[in-house]
């Protein structure tokens, strides 16, 4: 997958420290970082507390991670253009999602990482939301690992609804990859709920 030289220099200039000012600032932690695959395509799907979650969760690979995000927040002219940048897959809230699942099957073909939070939306309490259908789709078309990742902090660092961010412990725990069975795997959405509960707890 082809990276821009502006995101390349993003990538390899900026997010270093940026993650070294969150290690002090905000205590984050990472773990299981080995589980995200050096190369080949992979899906990571992790849990959705807060706004910067898609920050937190890059911290954990030097892969870039091009996120699946719905349009009510894609559609934000205010960051638009910062979604734009990284090449983030436009999901249609309202209509048909063809067009981002075929985004996010490409970016899989090129030997890519798609970064999905699976519930659809942010946590309003804290708290999980049902796994919505999308990823037994994607996870059935793409035949790829499934890399769960658990973050834990986000939701108060910055929650729905929030303007500015608090200072509080982040840390993200990547679990062992989830194989698909198949292109009906109607399994998929609990197993992922699994593997996020022994990542919490552990």
């Amino acid at each position: 997958m082809s990276i821009g030289p502006a995101e390349l220099a993003f990538r390899a200039f900026l997010m270093p420290p940026a993650t070294a000012i969150m290690r002090v600032l905000l205590n984050l932690r990472l773990r299981g970082m080995r589980n995200i695959p050096a190369t080949g395509p992979v899906i990571v799907v992790a849990n959705h507390g807060g706004y910067l979650d898609p920050i937190f969760l890059q911290t954990g690979t030097y892969r870039p991670i091009r996120y699946m995000m719905t349009s009510d927040f894609y559609d934000v002219l205010s960051v638009q253009p910062v979604y734009r940048f990284f090449r983030a897959i436009r999901v249609n809230e309202n209509g048909p999602a063809r067009d981002s699942i075929r985004g996010a099957l490409d970016v899989l073909k090129s030997g890519g990482v798609v970064g999905l939070f699976p519930e659809g939306q942010l946590s309003r309490d804290g708290e999980l939301s049902p796994i919505r259908p999308g990823i037994t789709f994607l996870g059935g078309r793409a035949q790829v690992p499934i890399v769960p990742a658990w973050i834990e902090g986000s939701y108060d660092v910055l929650r729905r609804g929030q303007v500015r961010p608090r200072i509080a412990p982040v840390s993200i725990a990547y679990g062992p990859p989830i194989a698909v069975n198949g292109k009906r795997d109607r399994s998929l959405p609990d197993r992922i709920l699994a593997a996020w509960h022994e990542l919490r707890d552990g």
